[in-house]
């Protein structure tokens, strides 16, 4: 494969995946490298019910799809190839991969983010054997069964609602006294009548052998801490941005996440930014695909002005 690009856009998410199109479509040279699955964590979620333009619900993996191939069309390449270190030298950037090096007149960097955990005891130990971070994935495992999920989100709620199709029971926990999540989402769970809550908690630790057995819980408003029995948890609690590649490269915020103005535009030379990767973003397809719509049109007139 060609070594040289106009634009090469790291992470093939909603965001990468918008911006290919646009810089496609401007024929620019484009190579979206993507380490894991095209179309990023949504692929995994059940449905999308509020993208613009779809009166009913959509299959997140269908949509995501459908923007591979329209990349496709206008001749972007598409590679799983995962990201190894980043530079520029002189007036072009060098992406190193596994096995290789490109070169780029401009990056786009929409890597996403990835989930975040607790760091208790038993978290990571039990992590694939009752621990979980997709019931989209995992659910069919947990048929009449007990599960947690941890969290108060949109994500954590939708979570909770998919699992409630299969479990016999779903317990979300939640760290504060009411949810952050959509409205809509707060009365589907509110009048499920699998789900029940456990407000103004915290998860202490993970308990187990083999298999996840129960979860340490303790209020945190009388301080009182109890083994709780689950063959289930999900964690439903944020993430943090991939950002480790851009550490030395641009100005991050207490959280990692890149500071930027409204042209996604970053403080080095040739290098835009869209999606989970930004300060404020709000975790919605539709925001991560405006975003990289608005990073690859920054990207066009900065590649306009070089030639």
């Amino acid at each position: 494969m060609d070594k040289n690009w106009d634009v090469i856009i790291i992470g093939g998410g909603p965001a990468g995946l918008a911006a290919a199109v646009y810089c496609g479509r401007a024929l620019r040279k484009t190579l979206v490298l993507e380490k894991k699955v095209f179309g990023g964590q949504i692929v995994f979620a059940d449905i999308i019910e509020n993208y613009p333009g779809f009166a009913e619900p959509i299959v997140p993996a269908d949509l995501m799809e459908q923007m591979s191939k329209q990349c496709e069309r206008y001749g972007v390449v598409l590679e799983n190839d995962e990201v190894q270190a980043l530079r520029m030298e002189g007036e072009s950037w060098l992406v190193d991969v596994y096995q290789n090096t490109y070169t780029a007149k401009a990056i786009l960097y929409a890597a996403g983010s990835m989930h975040r955990f607790l760091g208790v005891p038993g978290e990571q130990e039990l992590l694939g054997r009752g621990v979980s971070v997709c019931a989209t994935c995992d659910a069919p495992f947990f048929l009449e069964r007990k599960v947690a999920v941890l969290g108060g989100g949109d994500t954590a709620l939708s979570e909770a609602l998919h699992l409630a199709k299969y479990a016999a029971e779903v317990t979300l926990i939640h760290r504060r006294d009411k949810f952050r999540a959509e409205k809509i989402l707060q009365d589907r769970v509110f009048k499920n009548g699998k789900i029940k809550v456990i407000w103004d908690s915290e998860v202490l630790a993970f308990k187990g052998g083999q298999r996840l057995e129960a979860l340490e819980i303790r209020n945190k408003k009388s301080g009182v801490a109890e083994a709780v029995a689950f063959d289930g948890a999900f964690m439903a609690i944020g993430t943090i941005p991939n950002t480790e590649l851009l550490k030395n490269i641009v100005t991050l915020d207490e959280n990692g996440y890149v500071v930027t103005d409204i042209s996604l535009r970053t403080e080095a030379n040739g290098l835009f930014v869209a999606g989970e990767v930004i300060r404020g973003n709000r975790r919605q397809v539709a925001i991560s695909v405006g975003m990289g719509v608005q990073a690859a049109l920054g990207c066009e007139e900065y590649l306009a002005a070089l030639d």
